[in-house]
């Protein structure tokens, strides 16, 4: 292929221009994320609670939280304001495939993504996405105590932790 024939190159050059443009983009003002906690399958009484935490992170740690469950809200003008997107609680599938490609394309951008409990039980038929959160959701026990072992405590998230193991029970994901 000529790299200089007229009916692919100026499209390639568009396409870089538009890559660079995107990832070069700096935002402006306070941070902010966007809580989105939609769901179309199970869902958790958690989630204001959640919403709660996050805004109360916000405030001590001055950043600005927009929460949504309209998934309409996934073009990129829209995306493009925030540092982070927050899948909170989310299942099932929640995003249309234009919704979808604007997500990805944020992402791409350099897009900041957090994805809270049943995130990894949303758009499992979206390969894209199975490979951003790492895996999906495939069942899990009744709620239970479990044993969890800190290896490291002078890492940051488990830095305060007094003993070298910490006894929790909550609701246990298998993936």
């Amino acid at each position: 292929m000529n790299l200089f024939n007229r009916n692919f190159f100026l499209p390639y050059l568009v396409a870089c221009i538009c890559l660079i443009v995107s990832c070069t983009t700096k935002r402006t003002g306070k941070p902010a994320v966007l809580v989105f906690s939609k769901t179309s399958s199970l869902r958790h009484s958690s989630i204001p609670v959640g919403i709660e935490a996050i805004q109360k992170l916000g405030i001590a740690n001055g950043f600005t939280v927009d929460t949504t469950e309209n998934s309409a809200f996934f073009q990129e003008d829209s995306l493009k304001k925030y540092a982070a997107v927050i899948f909170l609680n989310t299942s099932g599938n929640v995003l249309n495939h234009t919704e979808e490609i604007a997500f990805e394309r944020y992402i791409q951008a350099g897009g900041g993504f957090a994805g809270i409990h049943a995130a990894t039980d949303t758009e499992h038929d979206w390969g894209w996405y199975g490979r951003l959160v790492g895996a999906y959701f495939d069942n899990h026990p009744e709620p239970q105590q479990a044993k969890f072992i800190i290896k490291d405590k002078s890492f940051a998230a488990t830095s305060f932790f007094k003993d070298t193991t910490w006894l929790h029970t909550d609701e246990l994901y298998n993936f």
